[in-house]
């Protein structure tokens, strides 16, 4: 009969024979209450041992050996077989070739996770042919999980509202393993992020966004992952209602890193050396010129997508037009095709130096919105432009349209007034109003 222990005080066992099943519980070093529980059938009764199971783990009673283990033969070559399937799966967490073969070496091992990788790959391929039915696979994923739910998560169980559901907050899973978490309004999410990356089901996590309310939350998950090094991390998103610091010994732990995406009061990016990323958005209430500097000279071979929020309504160091110049003349970032740099009370010169750089010739996205443009620089960008394949530029109309305006129009498919795009409410967002005396810049002074 399985044992489980509660902070070396309580113990629980539960059985299931037939129809009944049996709880044993109590003190350690007492004999304990045992009940018995008859159900319809050896379905149902499976079903109420399985909820049993999950509640225990939620509530943190941890499985326990009531008798030491049989001895089992070290296999080294499974051992190094495994340890090359993950370092591909590692390099390629797309590879569905080595999920397939490392699921069928787990499932030889008696790893649940070995038969959920076979499962959710074929749901997926259900999904993919025909994305509005629920398939056979999809239909098996969800009962296997709800059965193995206790081994699959362990201590995890009790952050998780729906045990059963593998597409459910904060763990999102696929081929087997949890491929992203989701962390928002969590207790202690630095720990919680520290045992996922311990625990077998979360020790190849692709994706991992988390919102912090205060700085102490989001340096706590910053230096997890520091500590941790997820090596399959493809995506990191981070939003904090905070001023972060220096950032830079971050990245030295996510050389893999595809897809950045981060958002507070102000950070610094300290050396930002990310070859593989292909897109990044910094959003804070100033970008400062160190953090411009940061990316403007950061390596971007294959970058495609740029996103930056340079507006400052705050009394805080500012990001200029001379830190943002060298990005702009940049003739060695050959992916980049969606530029999008949001409230620089600068827009016209970067539009301007744009209309000139290497880059203008792949744009294929430009959004200038929230920013000023006048119409000199609207007329004077439309006539040296090289623009040749510029889809859509976002623009503010206010004191541009008429003649500038026009002229812009023949350097685009799409001039766009921005307030056809979404409100910018960073400053709601993070949490910073009119009244906030640390950010807002009194403007009687």
């Amino acid at each position: 009969m399985p044992r489980y222990e509660l902070d070396g005080k309580l113990f629980w066992n539960v059985s299931r024979s037939g129809t009944a099943v049996t709880v044993t519980s109590g003190k350690l070093g007492n004999k304990g209450r045992t009940t018995v529980r008859h159900h319809p059938s050896t379905a149902a009764a499976q079903v109420h041992h399985d909820d049993l199971v999950i509640a225990k783990a939620r509530e943190g009673y941890k499985l326990v050996e009531t008798a030491p283990p049989e001895p089992i033969p070290v296999d080294r070559t499974a051992d190094e077989r495994a340890d090359a399937l993950e370092a591909r799966i590692v390099d390629d967490p797309e590879d569905s070739e080595a999920w397939m073969v490392y699921g069928d070496l787990l499932q030889r091992r008696g790893d649940p996770r070995g038969e959920l990788v076979a499962l959710q790959i074929a749901a997926e391929a259900e999904r993919v042919a025909n994305p509005r039915a629920r398939g056979a696979a999809q239909v098996a994923v969800g009962r296997y999980f709800a059965t193995h739910a206790p081994a699959l998560l362990g201590s995890l169980a009790k952050h998780v509202k729906d045990v059963r559901d593998p597409a459910a907050a904060p763990f999102l899973w696929r081929s087997g393993f949890i491929h992203r978490a989701e962390l928002a309004a969590l207790d202690d999410p630095g720990a919680i992020v520290n045992e996922l990356l311990q625990h077998p089901s979360g020790r190849l996590l692709v994706e991992l966004a988390f919102k912090a309310d205060d700085r102490a939350e989001a340096v706590e998950v910053l230096d997890a992952i520091a500590r941790m090094a997820p090596p399959a991390l493809r995506e990191l998103d981070l939003f904090a209602r905070a001023d972060l610091a220096d950032l830079g010994n971050v990245w030295t732990k996510l050389p893999r890193l595809r897809r950045l995406y981060l958002t507070a009061r102000s950070f610094e990016l300290g050396d930002l050396r990310l070859p593989d990323v292909q897109r990044a958005r910094f959003f804070a209430l100033a970008l400062s010129p160190r953090c411009m500097d940061s990316i403007a000279t950061a390596p971007w071979p294959v970058l495609e997508r740029l996103e930056l929020r340079l507006g400052n309504r705050y009394n805080t160091e500012s990001a200029a037009f001379e830190h943002v110049r060298p990005l702009l003349e940049r003739a060695d970032m050959p992916a980049l095709t969606h530029l999008k740099i949001r409230g620089a009370p600068f827009a016209g010169a970067i539009l301007r130096t744009l209309a000139q750089s290497p880059l203008a010739r792949q744009l294929l996205v430009l959004d200038l919105s929230h920013g000023t443009i006048t119409p000199q620089d609207g007329k004077t960008a439309a006539s040296s432009s090289r623009f040749t394949q510029l889809r859509e530029l976002w623009i503010p109309f206010a004191g541009l349209w008429a003649e500038g305006a026009r002229a812009l129009e023949g350097i685009t498919k799409h001039l766009i007034n921005d307030k056809r795009g979404p409100l910018d409410t960073l400053e709601h967002d993070l949490g910073v109003d009119d009244s906030d005396p640390e950010h807002y810049e009194d403007v009687d002074e």
